[in-house]
């Protein structure tokens, strides 16, 4: 174990989302390794211009619209780094509470805690993280995406993750409308960092037999907030054998929060009482009842803790992500975009 990092049992009682076991936190240190990029980050350019790196390479270029309408995703041609070493037959065999109890759960939650701390790159940066189960939802009854910052702004829990069957669709490019976004593209949507390995590929088969039985292990996603996306990190090929198997995998949720201290403040309680008003003019339905109620606990909660992933200057600025893109779009295999989406997107 690095020394400085510490881990404890999570105490937090308003993430919003459900969880079938106990979570962890890890309280990262500002000093030594933890102060450089970690393998997977972001990076950020002006007008939402947003790159995630991977071991040192592009992994996914997005541009967000300014008024938050719409989002043009590019994937690069790197292949995602192997986060975390693989998991060994014995490592998974020493776990042996029943499957999915709270036993199993904080048995794996440490695993993975330590695996994270341990691991030759750092996986993490200086701060606070949440490593906790997370059930996934189905996309109907995930949120739409924010369209006021009093609604949603960052700093709020993370949503549930949904649209796991998305990740065997490895689209190099794709545009979101998030002003009337598909299901699968709601918050909380997860998408693959690499194109699945194939059914007959050996680890896959071994994890069938491990999904078939109920045996295992949890995929570990991480949540990108201003993408408002889960990513899987590690376990593409366990998550692959589950769907294969038709079952729900075992998920442990991480991502990076802060804990914002505030004092209590009459205008922003107000607005929030406001936009609740306005949202349930169209009808008090069990999403909008959910989602009204996790936006009145957020402002009306004192020191609230939240998502906040962090993003590093993309060096070059725009003039860097003028020419990737652009190197990326004469390269093939060619995205799925039209010319519109590839010009803004420069």
């Amino acid at each position: 174990m690095n020394p400085g990092v510490s881990i404890v049992a999570d105490d937090t009682r308003s993430w919003g989302l459900e969880t079938p076991g106990p979570g962890l936190v890890l309280r990262v240190p500002s000093t030594g390794r933890w102060t450089r990029r970690p393998l997977v980050h972001l990076e950020a350019a002006p007008d939402y211009r947003i790159r995630l790196r991977g071991g040192g390479q592009t992994l996914l270029w997005t541009r967000i619209d300014s008024y938050w309408d719409s989002a043009v995703f590019v994937r690069g041609t790197a292949t995602a780094p192997l986060v975390l070493p693989p998991l060994s037959a014995p490592q998974v065999r020493a776990v042996e509470a029943a499957s999915g109890s709270e036993a199993w759960w904080e048995a794996w939650s440490w695993r993975m805690a330590r695996a994270l701390v341990d691991a030759p790159l750092p996986v993490l940066h200086a701060g606070h993280w949440c490593l906790r189960p997370v059930s996934a939802i189905a996309a109907e009854k995930a949120e739409r995406h924010p369209i006021s910052p009093m609604e949603w702004s960052f700093g709020q829990p993370p949503p549930p993750p949904h649209s796991l069957a998305s990740v065997t669709r490895f689209l190099f490019g794709w545009s979101e409308d998030w002003w009337e976004s598909l299901p699968e593209q709601r918050p909380g949507a997860v998408l693959g960092l690499r194109a699945l390995s194939a059914s007959e590929d050996g680890r896959v088969k071994s994890w069938r037999k491990r999904a078939r039985d109920g045996t295992l292990p949890p995929v570990l996603l991480l949540f990108v907030d201003i993408l408002a996306k889960w990513v899987v990190l590690d376990g593409h090929d366990r998550l692959h054998a589950a769907l294969l198997e038709g079952v729900t995998p075992p998920l442990l949720g991480l991502w990076p929060f802060i804990i914002r201290p505030r004092p209590e403040r009459a205008t922003r309680e107000e607005g929030a009482l406001f936009s609740a008003e306005v949202q349930f003019r169209g009808g008090a339905t069990p999403e909008t009842v959910d989602r009204v109620n996790r936006m009145l606990l957020f402002n009306f909660s004192p020191d609230p803790r939240g998502a906040v992933s962090r993003a590093w200057p993309l060096p070059g600025g725009r003039e860097t992500w003028r020419e990737e893109v652009s190197a990326r779009r004469r390269g093939g295999p060619p995205p799925l975009l039209d010319e519109t989406d590839w010009d803004w997107l420069t």
